[in-house]
């Protein structure tokens, strides 16, 4: 074959394979390659289905035809001539991505998980990318979006023809799901029932659907209405013959577990320096959810988690009802915000110092910060609270970056990497698990380091304030255990690693005002407790009396001794 026959074939051939198409052609070929290439995570989660006994083979080809009569319903929507090239795109780009998040990570992408991506700032995201995502975005969705770019879309003279055909593929599609779970659905109920994570599994549909009912949900739903509760807040009797007012350190651990707490019986020394201070640790503590947006809303809360999620009404949350008392509460952030519970008293954020010297020394290029800028100006930061308030006591509420994943290896200093090797990318799932797990302890030792320097600074404090500091993590967090990967899980379903949540006291001079005896209190540290008990410890810590108090649910209420 002469040069230019074979330039003239491979034209031909060229031709053919971006001659125009029809929306249907498209929008069915799309559900086969995305249910072939995007769904890579639900299928090597088979083999390891619990309650299943039978061929996974077998139980693949029943799940096949499910997936793709699922994605085909979801793209036969798109299937119309005009317009509809961005929206393909958009899908098969979606579909990559989450297919890189589920697979790396072991993630679900629930509604929980878009709003988490949703709430997730810059400095967040950029831990996230790597070049795996890009590689798969490459192959899921740039190379077929290549083509379809380049395709012509026919039939757009051809109104009710194409909308015939539409309906059609949309009716086999139908039909196809319809029949997979009428022939399969004696196999395949026990199977979805015992692993409910399935349900979310199917890719780009569980995605799509889930951002949609975020998106939709502040339209078909009534804004919540706003129910106060700080009527009644006052503060206790011991501020009458006090000399001193408190200073109460309240700080909002992030991504922390418990048993990766040497306090709480870790083989690992990851709290050389707590250990040496006179601190209380709960072993048996629990968490409101597995996120940062539901979590810390919920432990700030007074209705519990199960009053918290039922409550179709905003309420006043703890930080409300100490500034109502008379108190100044500030909250300083160095991380992705308040979640909302910081929007009715002062805040602060670290990011307003990175330019000080101690934020060069603290802070990346990016802006996100180490937690020993927490520290930094805290002094001045108090000057500047309402003296009034001041006078009467002060609360801070601070909100770590603690042991935020997957870019662990950024979350503690040079000195404090005490195990090696450590897992020194975001893509954790390269990484073999116990350089997961290296890596991830030297963030808990970072923030054993940070709390440590909390009370030393609190110490510092001690002839103008009575000083204590309460600690607790917002959840949990999963290290490869199942294949799984960082948190945010539904919480019927999450680990319990990513539940089992840090709670440290620290009674410091605070302890002694409101008698709190913490010599009983360390025979109390197997109890359990969880985020339901912060609100009513904390009013009980710093002695503010409000009709909301339960004093059932103040950890130290038994071990508070006469006054």
């Amino acid at each position: 074959m002469s040069s230019s026959d074979f330039a003239s074939t491979a034209s031909g051939s060229g031709r053919r394979f971006f001659k125009p198409r029809s929306p249907q052609f498209i929008a069915f070929w799309l559900a086969v390659w995305m249910t072939a290439t995007a769904n890579w995570a639900l299928w090597l989660r088979l083999p390891s289905i619990e309650g299943y006994q039978g061929s996974h083979a077998v139980l693949a080809l029943r799940v096949i035809p499910l997936v793709l009569g699922a994605v085909m319903l979801l793209t036969s929507l798109f299937a119309w001539p005009r317009w509809m090239k961005p929206f393909w795109i958009a899908l098969l780009l979606v579909a990559a991505s989450a297919q890189h998040f589920m697979i790396s990570y072991g993630t679900l992408m629930d509604r929980g998980m878009i709003n988490n991506i949703l709430q997730t700032d810059m400095r967040e995201s950029s831990d996230l990318f790597n070049p795996k995502l890009l590689l798969e975005l490459l192959i899921v969705a740039i190379l077929p979006a290549i083509w379809l770019w380049k395709t012509p879309i026919r039939g757009a003279g051809k109104v009710w023809r194409n909308v015939l055909r539409t309906v059609m593929l949309m009716v086999g599609a139908a039909a196809l799901v319809g029949g997979s779970i009428a022939v399969s659905y004696k196999d395949l109920a026990p199977v979805v029932r015992n692993n409910l994570w399935l349900r979310f599994m199917i890719n780009p549909v569980n995605p799509v659907l889930s951002s949609a009912g975020v998106f939709l949900a502040p339209i078909l739903q009534k804004p919540r209405p706003f129910v106060s509760t700080i009527e009644g807040a006052a503060l206790g009797k011991s501020y009458e013959a006090a000399q001193k007012p408190p200073l109460l350190i309240l700080v909002v651990g992030e991504t922390a577990r418990a048993k990766n707490f040497s306090l709480n019986g870790y083989a690992r020394d990851t709290n050389p320096e707590l250990s040496r201070q006179d601190v209380l640790s709960w072993r048996n503590a629990t968490s409101c959810g597995t996120s940062t947006r539901e979590s810390v809303p919920c432990m700030f809360s007074s209705l519990g988690r199960e009053g918290f999620y039922n409550s179709k009404a905003e309420h006043s949350n703890l930080l409300d009802v100490l500034q109502a008392a008379g108190l100044a509460v500030l909250w300083v952030d160095n991380q992705a915000g308040c979640k909302g519970v910081c929007k009715r008293i002062p805040m602060a954020d670290t990011a307003d110092r990175v330019n000080t010297p101690e934020g060069k020394a603290l802070c990346a290029a990016d802006g996100e910060c180490l937690d020993g800028m927490l520290l930094v100006g805290l002094e001045e930061r108090i000057t500047q609270l309402d003296p009034a308030r001041r006078a009467k006591g002060v609360v801070l509420a601070m909100h770590q970056m603690g042991s935020h994943g997957p870019a662990y290896y950024k979350r503690s200093t040079p000195d404090l990497k005490a195990f090696k090797p450590e897992c020194e990318t975001n893509a954790l799932s390269s990484c073999p698990q116990e350089n997961v797990v290296n890596v991830y302890d030297n963030s808990i030792r970072y923030t054993d380091h940070f709390l440590a320097q909390t009370i030393s600074w609190l110490k510092t404090q001690q002839d103008q304030f009575e000083t204590g500091m309460f600690y607790m993590s917002d959840h949990g967090e999963s290290l490869g255990e199942m294949g799984v990967y960082l948190h945010g899980m539904p919480y019927s379903m999450a680990p319990a690693d990513q539940k089992h949540v840090p709670m440290i006291l620290w009674p410091g001079t605070l302890g002694a005002r409101t008698h709190v005896d913490a010599s009983c209190l360390r025979k109390e540290l197997d109890k359990p407790v969880s985020h339901d008990n912060l609100y009513h410890t904390i009013l009980g810590l710093v002695d503010v009396s409000t009709p909301t108090y339960k004093p059932a649910l103040d950890a130290l209420k038994g071990c508070r001794g006469a006054g």
